[in-house]
């Protein structure tokens, strides 16, 4: 029986972080499969070592200094090394490093030695063979997992060590150039060795304790979500909550391998547990509540377009031709609008106008900025009658303008649209209207 465990940069920031994460891994010998992201901050005004990577390589690139930023990665690995009482090992690869980079590095290969390095720390402490993501973790040409070559080296190391750490956040072609996945990709890389391995659990350990129904910084001490499907974890994610990279779900779902987010600083704490639907489980009216601003909603509006053929079809194709993602697409008798990021709208904002109006034979379109998207998200909703009643009820009793309403075919998730000024109005509003909703 193996358990996957993850521990973000918080959990490894400092000595003291790392006699944590070891208390963790001693206190349940299933734990044997260890993945660390880069040692992260110890104070907010600090730097994660990420950042500094990066740094380093602008500095480097454009001709200018970059030892003092070094000698700050230096210092904090070596220093955590000296705390843990460790044999000095970590110097001569930093050394490696500053050669590397005074010379000629690749960027994926600089940055990556962020996780690497962290890596090689906490398997010295913890007594656990150190295995590096670039020989287990194989990628596309295409910068896609090879599933296929990956899980063949991973399960030959399955025989060959029953205890590992892994670096998170990368892994490598064919060649052995290294490939580094989007930030918070060591969520990924757990995820995925979970599928291999046929985990009994995935743990991602980290600085809070789950996930909570709201964000704390907008809503006063926020419920903490006990259950929560892979589904609704899927949509939180992707509309901008901060709780585990969208991508890492699927490999455990395939397999339905739960997910369990948990707290390095608190591990009494019983977390949010990710899992397939239960139904003898306890309902709650909403599971989560999360947003994003910025968003423009283009309107376009032609008479008769119902009887229209490929309407859509040409505006999506004009939205592709800038590389713009439709995030929804409402609709009407003779109109439909197309929301999408602001930022990414901006540098064509004209050009695509026109090319809207041309391609549609628009009799008018309009464009409003400044909006931002909320998602209220529960798997229960469906079956709760008078939500939306009431949703919009408490909303219209705060003077709050909804600019869009949305609904995923499976009754998941309502997406509204309000000013951008409205947004922590919106949320606070809807929380607190569904607070005591525990059950249906």
């Amino acid at each position: 029986m193996i358990k996957v465990t993850k521990f973000g940069g918080s959990s490894v920031a400092n000595a003291t972080q790392f006699k944590k994460v070891k208390s963790i891994i001693d206190s349940d010998p299933t734990r044997t499969v260890v993945v660390t992201s880069a040692s992260g901050k110890e104070q907010s005004d600090d730097h994660k070592m990420t950042d500094l990577l990066y740094l380093c390589y602008e500095h480097k690139r454009y001709g200018m200094p970059f030892d003092d930023l070094f000698q700050m990665i230096r210092d904090k690995l070596t220093r955590i090394e000296d705390e843990l009482g460790l044999e000095s090992t970590i110097s001569e690869d930093l050394d490696f490093l500053y050669q590397k980079l005074s010379d000629s590095i690749d960027i994926d290969y600089l940055v990556s030695r962020g996780e690497y390095l962290t890596a090689k720390l906490l398997s010295n402490y913890l007594g656990f063979k150190f295995v590096d993501a670039k020989d287990i973790i194989i990628f596309k040409p295409n910068g896609q997992i090879d599933e296929k070559r990956s899980c063949k080296a991973i399960q030959k190391l399955i025989k060959e060590s029953d205890k590992i750490v892994v670096p998170g956040f990368y892994g490598a072609y064919p060649d052995k150039s290294i490939h580094l996945m989007s930030r918070g990709g060591s969520d990924i890389t757990g995820s995925f060795l979970a599928n291999v391995m046929d985990a009994v659990c995935y743990e991602n350990w980290t600085d809070v304790s789950g996930i909570l129904k709201a964000d704390p910084r907008i809503v006063n001490n926020p419920k903490q979500i006990e259950t929560i499907t892979y589904e609704e974890l899927r949509e939180l994610a992707y509309m901008g909550a901060n709780v585990i990279h969208e991508e890492a779900v699927n490999p455990v779902r395939q397999k339905s391998i739960p997910i369990h987010i948990l707290n390095t600083n608190d591990p009494q704490n019983r977390g949010t547990v990710i899992t397939a639907e239960d139904e003898q489980e306890k309902r709650q009216a909403i599971t989560g509540i999360t947003g994003k601003k910025d968003f423009s909603i283009i309107t376009v509006v032609k008479s008769h377009m119902s009887n229209d053929f490929g309407t859509i079809r040409k505006a999506l194709e004009c939205m592709e031709k800038y590389r713009i993602i439709v995030e929804h697409i409402p609709t009407g008798v003779d109109s439909f609008s197309l929301v999408v990021e602001t930022a990414k709208l901006k540098p064509f904002y004209y050009e695509v106008i026109s090319d809207l109006k041309a391609s549609t034979q628009a009799d008018k379109v309009t464009v409003i900025h400044d909006i931002a998207l909320i998602a209220i998200v529960s798997r229960f909703m469906k079956n709760k009658t008078g939500m939306s009643g009431r949703l919009f009820s408490a909303l219209g009793e705060q003077q709050i303008n909804i600019s869009l309403i949305s609904q995923t075919s499976d009754e998941l998730t309502i997406i509204i649209g309000v000013k951008n000024e409205d947004y922590n109005t919106t949320i606070q509003t809807i929380y607190y209207e569904f607070e005591g909703d525990d059950s249906l």
